[in-house]
């Protein structure tokens, strides 16, 4: 055990970090320069992608436009993230001597679930809503699959995505799942407003109150009325426009160090032993009690909420505001938070694994002790990894819109409801009874 510490030590100074610069990703996606960001990304990219590379490498390619090269990134990530649930044991093993940045990281269940939104707008920008179909229907089925595997699931970026299918369906003509998928996205958003804070948007019960009259189910249709009254049908000669507002980046996770005491008296070898440590985070001890400071490294996310948090949009006399679809930020730190006990827990059963190895060598040899402990600090090292450029929060707009080319004209709202920033996009084409889609991003 002493020999594979210090080799997995050795190997740890020798790759180093290496990759592409979070830094410089953003800097140029923030200056418009997208292109300039996917061709950097490519060609800082790993020798063997992996997640989260692969769902940086996509979100970059779908700004820049590349949305078949997004795609392609989008679904080898998503193929490791399947596979990684049967997990790789030699890499669960190392783990237990060195970091869990070892573990194979499958991607979080929103991340997973996010990749399939922008796979869905990837090919309505290429003309192809069959294609973009496919995707509702494998998020549908994912979703289904947590619910499946995990009785308490949370229900984090269902809502939204359920949301997204029923835009999709409906813009196709397939009425009968666009409605089933506005009573899913209903249920799912009410399931996960209490630790999201995102209720369920109005126009959902606005489109299932269409639907239901549509499809001739009477009584839904009285039901849904006397829940969110009645809907005003288009216009003549109209068509829609829906908008993703995407503002911000959902924050980064950090590594934050800890230490806890071990004491004289402490029986190491007890299995039961870590548990026992977790309580003692934040206690003070005489130093006579005192016979080890355990180190330990673990991430942490805190809110970083971005400048601008809302959007209004004009073209020509029409105006209408965005409405919260999508809060990453709080999806992030709610998942992390339920994560956080066991990761402290594994990391401290790893770090006295540690200990123990050093006080062997230690007894042995006081210089190999010495060697031992300090291969253990290098290698602890906090799992940060996480999908970085992701959006803070997603808005979304939907207006009718009369049939022609509009420049849109974009309000940027901060905190207080105020304007803090303009934008305009030009030639927007409204077919009638047809949905046009969008989506826009910033990043103060």
């Amino acid at each position: 055990m002493i020999k594979k510490l210090l080799f997995l030590f050795f190997t740890c100074l020798i790759i180093g970090c290496g990759g592409y610069k979070m830094q410089d990703l953003q800097i140029a996606l923030e200056a418009g320069e997208t292109e300039k960001a996917y061709t950097n990304l490519q060609k800082h990219a790993p020798k063997k992608s992996d997640i989260p590379f692969l769902f940086e490498l996509g979100l970059v390619a779908h700004y820049a436009n590349h949305f078949q090269e997004s795609n392609a990134a989008f679904d080898q990530a998503g193929d490791i993230a399947e596979d990684r649930y049967t997990k790789s044991l030699s890499k669960e093993a190392a783990s237990l001597v060195t970091s869990d940045k070892l573990r194979p990281y499958p991607g979080t269940r929103y991340e997973r679930l996010l990749s399939h939104y922008y796979r869905a707008l990837n090919y309505v920008y290429q003309g192809q809503l069959d294609g973009a179909l496919v995707e509702c229907r494998r998020a549908t089925n994912l979703i289904n699959y947590f619910k499946g595997e995990d009785e308490k699931y949370d229900f984090f970026g269902a809502g939204f995505l359920a949301y997204l299918s029923g835009v999709l369906f409906e813009a196709t003509g397939e009425w009968n799942d666009a409605y089933i998928s506005y009573k899913q996205a209903a249920e799912y958003y009410r399931n996960a407003a209490e630790k999201t804070g995102v209720e369920m948007p109005a126009d959902i019960g606005t489109s299932l109150v269409r639907l239901a009259r549509k499809l001739g189910f009477v009584d839904d249709l009285e039901r849904y009325q006397e829940q969110y009254g009645e809907f005003s049908p288009l216009r003549e000669n109209t068509g829609e426009l829906i908008l993703f507002y995407e503002s911000g980046y959902v924050p980064p996770k950090a590594e934050e160090a800890l230490t806890f005491p071990i004491l004289k008296t402490d029986d190491v070898d007890d299995e039961k032993f870590a548990p026992t440590l977790m309580g003692r985070q934040g206690k003070v001890y005489e130093e006579i009690e005192l016979e080890y400071l355990l180190r330990v490294a673990i991430p942490t996310l805190d809110s970083h909420r971005p400048l601008l948090s809302g959007i209004e949009v004009a073209a020509e006399a029409v105006k209408a505001s965005g409405v919260l679809v999508e809060d990453v930020e709080n999806i992030a730190i709610e998942t992390f938070n339920t994560q956080r006990t066991g990761i402290l827990l594994r990391t401290l059963v790893r770090a006295v694994g540690k200990y123990l190895i050093y006080r062997k060598a230690n007894k042995e040899n006081e210089a190999l002790g010495l060697l031992v402990n300090l291969a253990g600090a290098v290698t602890e090292q906090a799992d940060t990894r996480s999908w970085q450029t992701l959006p803070n929060q997603i808005f979304m707009v939907r207006m009718s819109l009369p049939t022609g080319t509009h420049t849109l004209n974009l309000s940027f709202l901060g905190e207080n409801g105020r304007v803090r920033g303009r934008d305009s996009v030009p030639e927007i084409k409204i077919n009638p009874n047809r949905i046009t889609f969008w989506n826009h991003r910033t990043y103060e």
